[in-house]
């Protein structure tokens, strides 16, 4: 699962409708996270952010679209799983807390799976052109 988060998020970090991903591979080494990251962890893992390119709408007909990835509020399973935590884990969290945390319209968690990381970059390729 670790090993396809790193080839879906690479395909995502330089997609045209990604603002930008948030995936512990991708911290600057330097960087006081960076820092942190190499001293307590081993591997980036199979979850991260997903921040697409305008808001609710553009996440929904994203989500919408994707086939092998299943929408569900909680992630880390074998499967690969996304949510849109501002529309579902964090509904009733005030809005001004919400852009406190950086929980945005356009905020999208995904976990990875174990599915073959060419059909995951393939339906994440797919869904984003819904966009």
């Amino acid at each position: 699962a670790e090993s396809n988060a790193r080839k879906v998020c690479e395909f995502l970090r330089d997609h045209p409708k990604v603002e930008r991903v948030g995936y512990l591979g991708f911290l600057e080494p330097d960087s006081e996270q960076g820092r942190i990251y190499a001293r307590h962890c081993s591997g980036a893992g199979s979850t991260f952010s997903l921040i697409l390119k305008g808001g609710e709408a553009e996440s929904f007909r994203f989500l919408d679209a994707l086939q092998l990835v299943k929408l569900a509020v909680s992630l880390g399973g074998t499967e690969s799983l996304a949510s849109h935590p501002a529309a579902m884990t964090h509904l009733s969290v005030p809005e001004e807390r919400k852009r406190w945390l950086g929980i945005s319209d356009n905020l999208v968690r995904i976990s990875i799976g174990i599915e073959d990381s060419e059909d995951l970059i393939a339906d994440f390729d797919q869904a984003l052109k819904a966009v």
